[in-house]
């Protein structure tokens, strides 16, 4: 038996999950996570390149915010038992209701690109825990 399907154990990892999630978007990390885009650019360019040429920092800040919510769509998916499609539109809602509030009142700024890559992100954390969950496996 594998551990994502012991409710307990993925309960306890998503509730660490949004409380360093609800720490990385509240904090004041901007400057700290641009820095981090531009030294994954430098990296997969100069370093190890296998980068393609139109990649730009920009591109890995999309990158690491489809990351960010990988865990999300998975968790949403394998503790509450919602289907991919609920985890994605839960994903893509937590992701604007973020954006509207660094936007309002954090001094970040808030993008709807931020909204489609960390919806994006749910959707394959949400299809990757269904197809490991006995109850997807079922269907």
């Amino acid at each position: 038996m594998g551990w994502w399907r012991d409710r307990r154990v993925v309960a306890g990892l998503g509730a660490a999950y949004l409380l360093v999630l609800a720490l990385l978007v509240a904090g004041p990390w901007g400057w700290a996570l641009n820095r981090l885009t531009v030294r994954l650019y430098v990296f997969f360019r100069e370093d190890w390149p296998v980068a393609p040429g139109w990649a730009l920092p920009e591109h890995y800040g999309y990158l690491l915010n489809v990351v960010l919510f990988v865990p999300l769509g998975a968790f949403v998916v394998l503790v509450w038992r919602w289907p991919w499609w609920w985890a994605t539109c839960a994903g893509v809602l937590a992701s604007a209701a973020i954006e509207g509030v660094q936007w309002l009142w954090l001094a970040r700024d808030g993008d709807w690109l931020d909204v489609v890559a960390n919806g994006l992100g749910a959707l394959l954390g949400a299809v990757a825990a269904a197809v490991v969950s006995p109850r997807g496996r079922r269907r």
